[in-house]
């Protein structure tokens, strides 16, 4: 039995194709889990719409988040309460699923007798976009770098996403379950350390013909959403923060500078090679990110704009957290401990 748990606040846009996509899956022992956190846009009614002629549909009213909880882990834990699988798929509520991806996923965890199988999926992304949404995947592919996550040894390195995070209820509880992330506000990756530090039977997969998403829309759309959360990646650490971020202008941004400043300046001249080097090598990394992730190709001549954009929305998000603590989704929790 494979239960889908999504949480929905405002999804009003998407919602009906997101969660017909999941209902309309070959599983055959299916339940489908839907939290309507709190909606105004529509959500609710689109929801019931949908539960009357979907019977593997739930439709459940969310709660007010108790002391300690954020929004969407409160919701995946009211939609924990109504889940009867042996399986728990937890996935975003704007996540488009193929048809055929849960069994076939559902057989790889089986098959390789994991804890926990992450699908990763395909980061859709217009216009200005991808300036934004490569740095997700250069992350993945060779800043972690990502192979380390598929070795069962190295238990700290791990990750999850909101495209999809399949886990085996057993599991997932005895390593804590969802108390253990009531208050993380980068949740699914908080979910994929918890499972590995707890067993190690982790994989993550990916997904990019069967699972995609649209985060954001537009350049400022991007800026905007990633501000909610970035400084949260790194623990609300200003030190951690800085150490990675400016590691990201160092190899990047730095070589580009350089070698643009050795051009019209002759006592720079002796850098001018090192400098093309380096931009080759990042040229050459981030244009294998864009064949691996399928984002256009001009994005990988723009890398070293790249982290200029992100150390704004570093900024952006530290002072936003400072001045008004964390508002997620039109909720205030103020400063977090």
């Amino acid at each position: 039995m494979l239960s889908v748990i999504i949480p929905a606040r405002n999804e009003a846009a998407i919602i009906e194709r997101t969660v017909e996509a999941h209902c309309s899956q070959d599983y055959p022992c299916l339940q489908v889990v839907v939290v309507d956190d709190g909606s105004t846009d529509g959500t609710a009614e689109i929801l019931e719409n949908l539960r009357r002629r979907n019977p593997c549909l739930e439709v459940v009213r969310g709660q007010e988040p108790p002391e300690g909880w954020l929004g969407k882990p409160n919701a995946q834990r009211v939609g924990l309460s109504r889940a009867t699988g042996d399986l728990l798929l937890f996935a975003d509520a704007d996540v488009l699923y193929a048809p055929g991806v849960h069994r076939r996923a559902v057989a790889e965890l089986m098959s390789r007798n994991l804890d926990m199988l992450l699908l990763l999926s395909n980061l859709e992304s217009r216009g200005l976009e991808p300036l934004i949404m490569t740095m997700l995947d250069a992350f993945c592919l060779y800043a972690s770098p990502s192979f380390l996550h598929n070795i069962p040894w190295f238990r700290s390195f791990a990750f999850g996403a909101g495209s999809g995070n399949l886990v085996r209820r057993d599991a997932f509880e005895a390593a804590g379950g969802i108390d253990r992330i009531r208050a993380e506000v980068i949740d699914d990756v908080a979910m994929g350390k918890m499972m590995k530090r707890y067993r190690g039977r982790f994989r993550f997969v990916t997904a990019f013909d069967s699972i995609r998403v649209r985060m954001y829309r537009g350049l400022g759309g991007c800026v905007e959403g990633f501000t909610k959360n970035y400084y949260h990646f790194f623990g609300r650490n200003p030190l951690w923060a800085a150490f990675w971020q400016g590691g990201d202008l160092l190899v990047h941004t730095l070589p580009a500078v350089m070698l643009l400043a050795s051009l019209p300046f002759p006592a720079l001249a002796p850098l001018r090679w090192p400098a093309a080097l380096a931009v080759a090598g990042g040229l050459i990394c981030n244009a294998a990110t864009c064949l691996w992730s399928r984002h256009p190709p001009w994005a990988a001549l723009a890398f070293p704009i790249r982290p200029l954009l992100w150390s704004w929305i570093l900024l952006r998000s530290a002072w936003r957290y400072y001045r008004r603590g964390l508002v997620w989704r039109g909720r205030s929790y103020g400063p977090l401990g």
